[in-house]
């Protein structure tokens, strides 16, 4: 893992593009109506699954760095703990569809504590920040969870 974090900008950025297509191709799974709609309406569906997954994205990563505003030197490490924990949730989510066919709150539960506890666990592990400000991200991490719930 220690050789992800001190990746240039452009591995990172393809890290980050793994987490996209990976969310954007779990919500395209899990949407059953995609099958039923124009042409026009399933592009415009692929345009909105792209602006939620880099919305969201972006709404955590800031989250998280407001709260490590007083460090430096985590956001390699963040940025590439958030692209894997959240990429390997969007591939749980899409299989779990796929053999279920239908998705609940239990999925989204034991699929968001993989996915959010990982990144609870590598962002304890990786950052090297003062324990208190890890703290506040797994507390954050936790709050994510909950609202992945629904």
């Amino acid at each position: 893992m220690k050789r992800l974090y001190e990746l240039d900008k452009v591995s990172r950025f393809g890290i980050f593009l793994i987490y996209f297509f990976m969310t954007v191709a779990s919500m395209l799974v899990t949407d059953s109506n995609l099958s039923q709609m124009p042409t026009m309406g399933k592009y415009l569906k692929l345009v909105l699954f792209a602006v939620g997954a880099l919305v969201i994205f972006a709404i955590i990563y800031g989250l998280f760095v407001l709260l490590l505003k007083n460090n430096s030197n985590y956001k390699p490490a963040l940025l590439v703990n958030m692209s894997l924990c959240l990429a390997l949730g969007g591939l749980l989510s899409a299989i779990v569809y796929l053999i279920a066919g239908k998705s609940n709150i239990w999925v989204n539960g034991i699929v968001g504590f993989i996915s959010l506890g990982g990144l609870a666990l590598l962002n304890w592990k990786t950052l090297e920040v003062p324990q208190s400000d890890k703290i506040k991200i797994t507390v954050l991490a936790a709050i994510v969870f909950v609202l992945s719930l629904f």
